[in-house]
């Protein structure tokens, strides 16, 4: 009997043709669609671009001063004998700081004291001799050169002991310069006097500053010195306490930029009557430069930039799409969106660094 014989080498040909009609018959397709789907889409969490009022303010960057700011230094040579002082002391005008050696300074003082004596005897003795002669003279009993004698003889008396007088008073002003007092009420600070130092005059001891009243400097830039004018009202604060902001007012600024970064030094005053803040603090000043305006705000964590440009990725249908915004200033969480976004705009907050335009996405919350 003749019955029909599949050939062993037609097998592969029938089991491929078998496939290919699988295939195109959809019946994986669904599978591969949704394997597809999960493999680009990105969960993601989503905001709103919106309006907030908020109040115009200029941000920078300074440091704190004191109000004055006293280098101590000795006025003449001399070995320091005493520090009476130590860094972060209150002290007020007139306090002795420092004293340096004074024995040769005393014995200075008592030679001079000693010279003022000897010209006061001798030109007491000079007057004597000239009141007697003159009344000599009156009665014919001496001749005129004898007066004129005695009269010259008192005058240079009298010279002397001006001389002996300014000499000791050099002496006792330069013994005064051996106790080195505070020339202002402050804080004492940056001590580097030693006891058995040689120091020369105008070499800095230490230095006396007033912290109950400090300013916030900060520089100002051409273009923001319209913004800037005196008794404005300034928000400030120091990494040190946090959260914590001290009322500030602009006491002035120099009408002469500097001369190397060509900006405005302007200072803020800031009353430090518990004395928190101190000198050399790093501080942000926020100046207030107008009424409350309305301003369209995005979460920060929206934004993407790139080569000092700035993107976010607005959602919509479960796609993302790449928009190129201008910001601006930014406050808390939130910064300013100038143009590139309307009030309500979707945008993506969550995994934006790994998003591309057009990708799929599933929200979360």
């Amino acid at each position: 009997m003749k019955g029909f014989k599949l050939k062993y080498w037609a097998i592969p040909v029938v089991i491929s043709i078998g496939l290919l009609i699988i295939f195109r018959s959809g019946v994986f397709s669904s599978g591969k669609n949704q394997l597809q789907t999960s493999a680009t889409s990105i969960n993601i969490k989503i905001a709103e671009a919106q309006y907030i009022n908020t109040v115009p303010k200029l941000m920078l960057n300074g440091s704190i001063e004191g109000k004055t700011s006293a280098t101590i230094s000795a006025k003449l040579q001399g070995r320091i004998e005493q520090v009476l002082v130590k860094e972060g002391q209150q002290v007020h005008i007139g306090d002795v700081l420092a004293r340096l050696e004074s024995v040769e300074l005393a014995n200075t003082v008592r030679i001079a004291q000693d010279a003022v004596t000897k010209a006061k005897i001798n030109y007491d003795l000079a007057m004597t001799d000239y009141n007697r002669y003159q009344t000599l003279y009156a009665q014919g009993a001496i001749s005129q050169q004898i007066l004129d004698t005695a009269e010259a003889k008192k005058r240079i008396a009298q010279a002397d002991l001006s001389s002996a007088a300014n000499s000791q008073s050099n002496a006792e002003e330069q013994y005064g310069y051996g106790v080195i007092t505070a020339p202002v009420d402050g804080v004492v600070a940056n001590v580097t006097a030693t006891v058995g130092q040689v120091v020369s005059p105008g070499a800095a001891l230490m230095t006396v500053q007033d912290i109950s009243e400090v300013y916030a400097v900060v520089n100002i830039e051409q273009k923001d010195l319209s913004l800037i004018k005196q008794g404005q009202t300034a928000e400030v604060s120091v990494d040190t306490y946090g959260d914590k902001v001290f009322a500030g007012i602009v006491e002035g600024f120099n009408p002469e930029a500097g001369s190397t970064n060509r900006m405005f030094r302007t200072k803020v005053k800031i009353d430090n009557t518990d004395g928190a803040l101190k000198g050399g603090m790093f501080s942000k000043v926020r100046l207030v430069t107008g009424d409350a305006v309305q301003v369209l705000t995005v979460p920060q964590a929206a934004i993407i930039q790139k080569q000092g440009i700035y993107y976010v990725f607005t959602v919509a249908n479960d796609l993302v799409t790449r928009h190129q915004v201008e910001v601006g200033t930014a406050a808390g969480d939130s910064i300013e969106i100038k143009s590139g976004l309307q009030p309500g705009d979707k945008l993506a907050i969550s995994n934006v660094s790994q998003l591309k335009d057009g990708d799929i996405i599933k929200i979360v919350e």
